[in-house]
């Protein structure tokens, strides 16, 4: 009986180990698709920007209408760059994953560069939720900010 108990608490004990490693590397790679978002609107590549989509993507921006697919995400995110935004940053909170399908919550800040050269701060709350590809990538299935 107790080398049942002792093998029963090893087998769990093994299982939460592993799922923690799993998570663990979910979330480095979630970290990694953000900074790879940063990257790419930093420097106006939208190509880049919308390779970390889903095809069928929806994005929730503040006081926006709902922007569903590429074409919708790429001209308002292209509209942003055009009003002056220059530098923008992520900063994981919280990660959840189950299974193909990730859940994000992190903090940003950007920056823009008014016509007469202000410089306005802005900060707020964003929520991904991400699809795991065939390929073992995540893409950006859901998105919504303040």
């Amino acid at each position: 009986m107790k080398y049942t108990k002792s093998l029963i608490f090893i087998s769990l004990l093994s299982l939460i180990s592993s799922y923690a490693a799993s998570t663990t590397a979910g979330s480095a790679e979630l970290q990694r698709l953000n900074s790879r978002w940063v990257s790419s609107f930093d420097k106006g590549n939208t190509e880049a920007l919308m390779s970390l989509y889903t095809e069928n993507a929806v994005v929730f921006p503040p006081s926006s209408e709902i922007l569903e697919g590429p074409t919708a995400i790429t001209g308002y995110l292209k509209g942003l760059k055009e009003m002056g935004i220059t530098e923008y940053s992520i900063s994981n909170v919280d990660t959840e994953i189950k299974g193909d399908i990730a859940y994000e919550t992190a903090l940003w800040e950007a920056t823009r560069i008014g016509a007469n050269g202000t410089i306005f701060n802005f900060e707020g709350n964003i929520t991904n939720v991400l699809e795991k590809q065939n390929d073992g990538s995540w893409k950006i299935k859901l998105q919504s900010w303040n």
